[in-house]
């Protein structure tokens, strides 16, 4: 048995009796109850497996009894939330928590009914089936229904071929091509929507199940529609969007005994999937496939872990190639794509002009290309903050304003009324710590902004906003300026006539490793969103990043900055873990790691206090660096640390109580992608 547990000392298979009266019912994979410490005091768990003696010497606690008859935890899931839960120094217990949505008992009763009528009537069918059979032997058999050409033209296509390699278990990628595509119901969707569907479809005709992992619900939307094109609508959604009945009505659809194409964002990897051929993720370096929540595992690493134990295949495709990705590419571990990609046509404004040699928000030669471009269609351009105006200074000495509670950067959401950029007080009462000044400027721009300064200098232009606070998910054809943030651009019908990429500096001077890295793949994205016969400018902004999206160098690039990465032993080179806590507890854990060869450690160093985590004061952090071939070692000894520290022993040797609540308690956290951000 497998409590249902947060503390991370319980992360290990219990034993109970299973009394008379639940023989006959309980099945491995179902969810029970039963007492934990005491006869009345009850908890939940799974049951993992049967034995017939056990190797406690005690007396058994019976299971108190079944919360479900239906088995939610399937053998593949269970096998991969614990290698993952290893692999990332957590317990299994919090994977079941993303993997297994909470019940709803009325959503259960109608998937159960509703499948024991399809049984009643498949063997009706069947029954049926073989009495003709006898009485028409030897007659003429009836033609079959013509295939759609849309699902001929698949099965005669490379998607058929890339699918047959996925369920014989290849690890490929892909760099799709720009541009959008028409579906025959008339919706438009990204080229590589409708490709990814194409191949879904092609496992599932092999009678496999296919599951797509994409970052957010418009990637979701667009495979969505490409699916029901292709005449595929009966597909199974995890979409964090849904309601709980929802997504518990999606779950036990994936669980049923056929192929399925699962769709969804960074849970749907723990689908639990019949007959698994290929798991499918959309834009691996987007981080909002990074998991929140602990231990904190990136759905490309649970996808990596589940293909190798159920021999499935692995398909990564996005614009720009993620770090990790071109790692295991150089590694030959995974197989890229041999013809290039279409891409659109990218033009560079000018490398040498900075963003105040010009006056208004564009240089004349951007201006020139969006009323170009106004004539035919409409525009993007693509900013780099939202809000009004994204940093806000002292008036009287030019220092950068800090929030009073976290001190937090300062920022104009909207005109005229300044607030924290973390935790979002506003600035009423705002005091400069250098000057003792009062007053507030506005510097830089936001997407709130750069519409009021385009609806003066395009006058009589529509102009359109798509940012966090008012998303738009698809533009029509007319002529229109769509200023949006990175990654909040909609899809227009029929592409964009020009695509202009404002804020190059601002986006490569954000201090984190991945600068670059994150503006090759916001910039491919945009650019993606061209028609074909469109353009897509680099308003400014200069260096290898800015040049190797010019010249469609990415892949160069990437080579170099793993190269450089390697040197520094920095990730995804190798990988890295965060162990923060109280001094002590760090350094005792930290201790633990000193005998394995080749691991290394940076700091410990103090914890800011404040922030947007309101993190207590005295708090200290390290990093642990170590080779891939040391992961399973060392993930072992750091969570060893962990139960030790949870349990207790440490904190009452200081004559206090044990405790999860301790500030200073200790937490890890494995191959964060911020860990050396600023």
């Amino acid at each position: 048995m497998l409590l249902d547990s947060a503390l991370p000392q319980l992360d290990h298979l219990f034993d109970y009796a299973i009394p008379p009266e639940l023989a006959d019912d309980i099945r491995v994979g179902q969810r029970v109850r039963v007492p934990f410490r005491s006869k009345e005091r009850k908890t939940f768990g799974y049951v993992i497996g049967f034995a017939e003696r056990s190797d406690f010497g005690g007396e058994l606690s019976p299971i108190a009894d079944l919360v479900t008859l239906v088995p939610l935890l399937s053998a593949p899931v269970w096998r991969l939330a614990r290698a993952v839960a290893d692999r990332a120094g957590g317990s299994a217990g919090d994977i079941l928590r993303l993997a297994i949505p909470a019940r709803q008992v009325r959503v259960e009763k109608q998937h159960l009914a509703a499948a024991a009528a399809r049984e009643q009537s498949a063997e009706a069918e069947n029954a049926a089936e073989a009495e003709g059979a006898a009485e028409s032997e030897g007659a003429a058999a009836p033609e079959e229904d013509a295939t759609p050409e849309a699902l001929e033209a698949l099965q005669e296509g490379a998607e058929a071929d890339i699918a047959a390699q996925l369920i014989a278990g290849s690890r490929l990628a892909l760099t799709a091509s720009h541009g959008p595509d028409r579906l025959h119901t008339g919706e438009w969707v990204g080229g590589w929507a409708a490709q990814l569907a194409r191949i879904a479809i092609a496992v599932h005709a092999l009678g496999r199940s296919a599951i797509l992992v994409a970052p957010d619900y418009r990637d979701l939307d667009q495979l969505r529609d490409a699916l029901a094109a292709l005449g595929h609508d009966d597909i199974v959604r995890v979409d964090s969007r849904q309601s709980n009945a929802e997504r518990y009505a999606g779950f036990l659809r994936a669980r049923d005994l056929e192929p399925r194409i699962i769709l969804g964002n960074r849970s749907a990897v723990y689908a639990p999937a019949h007959a698994l051929g290929a798991i499918i993720i959309w834009d691996d370096g987007d981080p909002v496939l990074a998991e929140p929540l602990s231990p904190y595992v990136h759905a490309r690493d649970a996808a990596l872990v589940r293909a190798e134990q159920e021999s499935a295949g692995l398909f990564f495709a996005a614009h720009a190639r993620s770090a990790e990705v071109q790692r295991l590419v150089d590694l030959g571990y995974v197989r890229a794509q041999r013809n290039p990609p279409r891409r659109a046509r990218v033009v560079h404004a000018d490398a040498a002009l900075a963003p105040d040699a010009f006056a208004g928000r564009v240089p004349e030669f951007a201006a020139r290309t969006i009323r170009e471009g106004l004539r035919t269609g409409p525009v993007l351009v693509q900013v780099a903050t939202p809000g009004y105006a994204p940093v806000a200074v002292c008036e009287d000495c030019g220092d950068l304003a800090r929030c009073g509670f976290c001190n937090g950067p300062i920022g104009f959401r909207v005109i005229g009324r300044a607030s924290c950029r973390w935790c979002g007080e506003y600035a009423s009462d705002w005091h400069c710590r250098t000057c003792d000044g009062t007053r507030l400027v506005e510097r830089g721009m936001g997407s709130g902004r750069t519409v009021e300064q385009f609806e003066r200098q395009f006058e009589g232009a529509r102009v359109l906003l798509s940012d966090g606070e008012h998303p738009r998910e698809r533009v029509d054809a007319r002529p229109a300026i769509v200023v949006a943030t990175r990654g909040a651009e909609p899809l227009a019908a029929g592409g964009y006539r020009a695509v202009v990429l404002l804020d190059a500096e601002r986006l490569l001077s954000i201090e984190t490793l991945r600068a670059g890295e994150d503006c090759l793949r916001w910039w491919e994205n945009a650019a993606a969103l061209t028609a074909p016969d469109g353009l897509c400018l680099m308003a400014s902004g200069g260096g290898p990043v800015v040049r190797a999206f010019v010249t469609g160098r990415v892949e160069e690039w990437l080579h170099d900055e793993l190269r450089d990465r390697h040197a520094l032993r920095y990730p995804p080179a190798v990988r890295v873990a965060s162990v923060s806590g109280g001094p002590d507890e760090v350094e005792r854990a930290l201790q633990q790691l000193a005998s394995i060869p080749g691991v290394d450690h940076l700091g410990p160093t103090p914890l800011p206090s404040g922030g947007p985590a309101r993190t207590p004061s005295g708090l200290v952090r390290a990093i642990v660096r170590f080779d891939y071939g040391h992961g399973a070692e060392v993930a072992s000894r750091l969570r060893g640390a962990l139960v030790a520290d949870a349990a207790g022993s440490a904190s009452r040797a200081r004559g206090r109580g044990p405790g999860r609540a301790r500030p200073e308690a200790l937490k890890l956290r494995f191959d964060d992608r911020g860990v050396f951000d600023g």
